[in-house]
């Protein structure tokens, strides 16, 4: 395939740390080693520090008059004057948005393929839920997303939560499902005296290890963690010092999560920590031994691929995108309901050989269908149908107008 000059845009990136994020820096770390030339446009992020982190790659910052700090969104017609000047100034191939509910990524879409005639894809990252004025928020993204040429989504459910929500957009445009990659080389299991040094790091011995890492939402469900390891050891019947539980994470429900560590008494047996860099999030999943997930709106999260990629079993929720990702019994569990969840947590806490058999079975799987190599060639693959729909369109339209001005 020729060389690419394309534009990957979202209101999310950083410094802003979060799936989304990492996932276009990754897509953009390896379109680069395959001989393509990616450019990142977001926005500049004004409340937050600067990124302390270099990029091979361009990103271009479009400022702009209204910024929603809670949300990290902006947008105002003096920024995407500058885009579409910009987008004079260098002849993308193709535009790649991120996240259909990114105001300035469906603003970029249409400045490409509405004003520079430059073919989109957009990737969805995730449900559409139950926003505030659900009724008018659809209508206006199925009017918003005409331009957008192919969909991608993360998962099986986020697709079929595209298709619902996109309607008639449907019938003209397809939606390939691609999951988000993982850098299985860096994302590894450790060797056993690299486990062995983080373990006594971070004062763990002998005991089983559960692990969250995510934001505390009410879409993460965290805060319900506590609940479900107290009745997950009830159920074994084995000692509370046994089992320590190591959580990351900040969010609006956090109080309630740390509350409900004390009401249970979980709070004896866990670490609790904010914000951490990737690096020390890496030696947290050499020193667990499961991977807890127990948000039901998980539409396909790096932290399960991060799991798997490390050798780590993984316990979550079957209505979310670990459908697409976990092999249920082999290379971890899925539960329907969170007293599911507790009782296929304690099987595991009763049989350490099975988790460490599902986590051998998680890290062949994340290197077969997940690491960036597989990955790569499927968005590639959409890439490239996209450029030759939107050529054969094209020729057609030019062909209409030419009977039209002969008529």
């Amino acid at each position: 395939m020729r060389s690419l000059r394309i534009a990957l845009a979202s209101d999310w990136f950083y410094p802003k740390v979060g799936g989304i994020e990492t996932h276009i820096d990754e897509l953009a770390r390896n379109l680069l080693k395959a001989g393509h030339e990616p450019y990142v446009i977001t926005h500049d992020y004004r409340y937050m520090q600067p990124y302390d982190g270099s990029f091979p790659y361009p990103i271009k910052r479009f400022p702009a008059m209204f910024y929603v700090k809670k949300h990290h969104i902006s947008l105002s017609p003096t920024q995407l004057v500058r885009i579409n000047e910009f987008y004079k100034s260098v002849p993308f191939d193709i535009t790649h948005i991120h996240s259909i509910y990114s105001p300035l990524a469906i603003a970029v879409a249409n400045v490409s393929r509405g004003v520079r005639d430059v073919p989109v894809v957009a990737t969805n990252h995730s449900f559409f839920g139950s926003p505030p004025m659900a009724s008018f928020v659809r209508w206006e993204l199925r009017r918003s997303l005409k331009r957008v040429d192919h969909f991608i989504a993360v998962s099986t459910p986020v697709a079929r939560d595209t298709t619902e929500l996109i309607g008639d957009l449907r019938k003209e445009r397809p939606i390939a499902v691609i999951p988000n990659g993982i850098d299985t080389e860096t994302w590894r299991p450790p060797e056993e005296e690299e486990r062995m040094q983080v373990r006594k790091r971070f004062g763990l011995r002998d005991e089983i290890v559960l692990f969250y890492v995510g934001r505390m939402t009410g879409r993460k469900m965290a805060h319900r963690l506590p609940f479900v390891i107290k009745r997950a050891i009830e159920l074994t019947g084995i000692e509370k010092k046994r089992v320590h539980f190591v959580a990351v994470g900040e969010g609006d429900k956090r109080p309630e999560f740390e509350e409900n560590l004390r009401e249970t008494g979980i709070g004896e047996i866990t670490s609790l920590f904010g914000f951490l860099p990737r690096e020390k999030l890496k030696e947290l999943y050499w020193a667990s031994d499961i991977v807890l997930m127990p948000g039901v709106l998980e539409a396909f999260p790096v932290v399960g691929l991060e799991a798997m990629a490390s050798g780590r079993a993984i316990v979550g929720r079957r209505e979310s995108g670990l459908s697409d990702m976990v092999i249920d019994g082999l290379t971890g569990y899925l539960a329907g309901s969170e007293d599911e969840l507790a009782e296929r947590l304690a099987l595991l806490l009763e049989n350490y050989e099975l988790i460490k058999k599902m986590g051998i079975a998680g890290r062949e799987r994340a290197v077969k269908c997940f690491s960036w190599r597989s990955i790569l060639k499927r968005i590639l693959h959409v890439y490239r149908n996209t450029l030759k729909r939107a050529d054969e369109f094209d020729r057609k339209y030019l062909l209409y107008k030419l009977v039209r001005e002969i008529g």
